[in-house]
């Protein structure tokens, strides 16, 4: 599991709020669903950009390790939301 403060680093790089990185669990969580758009975009604008990604099965092997790197600090209902809207983000490519 990653260390804590590296997982609200990057939720407080993909959501825009600084605050985040010494947030509690209740923070973080109301963050997600306040931003939830934004994150999903910053996560799929990763998967376009990174040169890991090279079609739709590396693009999602990207977004589910990404989704599992966050999880700790996500609720069950946000991780499985996360993961199904981000899966659908890359149904085209």
């Amino acid at each position: 599991m990653p260390p804590r403060p590296e997982v609200l680093a990057q939720l407080a790089r993909l959501l825009t709020d600084d605050a985040l990185r010494e947030a509690d669990d209740a923070a973080v969580q109301a963050a997600v669903n306040q931003k939830f758009w934004s994150l999903v975009e910053g996560l799929l604008g990763e998967a376009a950009v990174s040169d890991d990604v090279s079609d739709r099965a590396s693009a999602e092997a990207y977004l589910e390790s990404r989704v599992a790197f966050l999880s700790e600090v996500l609720t069950e209902d946000q991780r499985g939301l996360l993961h199904e809207t981000l899966m659908r983000g890359v149904e085209s490519w």
